[in-house]
This record gives structure tokens, C-alpha cells and sequence, in this order.
């Protein structure tokens, strides 16, 4: 999805200001896709001037004034046509999992701390998973989606549990090191 669909998907849950819009692309949206914030305000422009999206003003004392975004009903189903016609790629793209295939290579305490690394994103990950799933009046794409990003977070856990140490006795204890100047 390109970076105007994206938005009007956030804005399927209701109307929200620029500044919510992008804590919900960087919070929430950038933790399944690759998102580029850059031009989430202009690409917010031309949804109205498309007449994707609608804004109000609201002045504030003592602080820039806000523009509040919402849905128009041609953004509505312009989103749920994007929605009806991506192709709902799953795609695992990982440096973690690069480098591990160099184990071999590398000395036994790097990728022990790369492992441990895995494991503490891993763990603060289900935490954030059990808060989100913890909020009242999910729906029940939002409960499947936590559901289903639990499962991938538990099992990479219980593999790098179950698997780690036959990786760790592969690796040299310790490896030279060259470096070009």
C-alpha cells in the first residue's frame, strides 16, 4: 500500500488529527509495514484536495491551531478498494536473521548477545501485544491481528529457546578480526 492508502486506512477508525494520524503510523502501522512519514502531510493535502479526506480546523489557546481529518465517503471506498485489491504479502525480511546465517563465521559471544538481543525485543513485544490487547473495544480484525503477531513473537521466542544452543556451539569461541584501513 502506498503511503496515501495507508492513511486513509488509519483514518477507517474515525477522524484524527495529523498529529494522532502519525503516532498511529509510527506506533502502530510501522510495526507491520515499511512507512515513510515524510510526506504524511502533504499526502494528507491531497487527499482533501482529492476529496478523499475532509478537515476542520479547531483553534487552540496558546498553541498552533489543528486540523482534524476524516473520511469522506469516496475516501471510504477508495480505502476499502485498496484494501480489495493488494496482494496481502507476508514478507520476512531481517538482518537478525542475515547475519545468523554467517554464525559459523562470527565469534560465539556475538551472536550470543544477538540472540539475547532477539529474545529481549521478542519479550517487550508481547508485553506491548498483552497492553494492546488489553484495551477496551478491539475489533475483531484488531484481536486477530494480535492474536496472530502473538503467535509469530511466541514461536520465534520458543525457537531461539529451543535451538539457540546448538547454533552457539557452531560458532568459534573466538574469531580474528582484519580490518582494512
Amino acid at each position: 500500500m502506498n503511503t496515501k492508502e495507508l492513511l486513509l486506512s488509519v483514518l477507517m477508525s474515525g477522524p484524527a488529527t495529523g498529529y494522532d494520524i502519525k503516532k498511529t503510523m509510527e506506533n502502530e502501522v510501522s510495526t507491520l509495514l515499511d512507512v515513510s512519514l515524510s510526506n504524511l502531510y502533504p499526502a494528507l493535502n491531497e487527499l482533501a484536495s482529492e476529496g478523499l479526506v475532509t478537515y476542520r480546523k479547531v483553534e487552540q489557546d496558546n498553541r498552533p491551531n489543528k486540523k482534524i481529518y476524516e473520511l469522506t465517503e469516496a475516501g471510504r471506498g477508495a480505502c476499502l478498494n485498496a484494501l480489495m485489491s493488494g496482494n496481502a504479502r507476508h514478507r520476512l525480511r531481517s538482518e537478525f536473521i542475515f547475519i545468523l546465517a554467517y554464525a559459523p563465521f562470527l565469534p560465539r559471544w556475538r551472536v550470543k548477545e544477538l540472540l539475547d538481543q532477539r529474545l529481549a525485543g521478542t519479550n517487550e513485544t508481547l508485553k506491548d501485544l498483552d497492553r494492546r490487547e488489553a484495551e477496551e473495544a478491539l475489533q475483531e480484525g484488531q484481536k486477530f491481528c494480535i492474536g496472530f503477531g502473538r503467535a509469530m513473537m511466541e514461536a520465534q521466542r520458543d525457537y531461539i529457546l529451543n535451538h539457540g544452543a546448538s547454533l552457539l556451539k557452531s560458532c568459534p569461541e573466538d574469531v580474528a578480526v582484519l580490518t582494512h584501513a
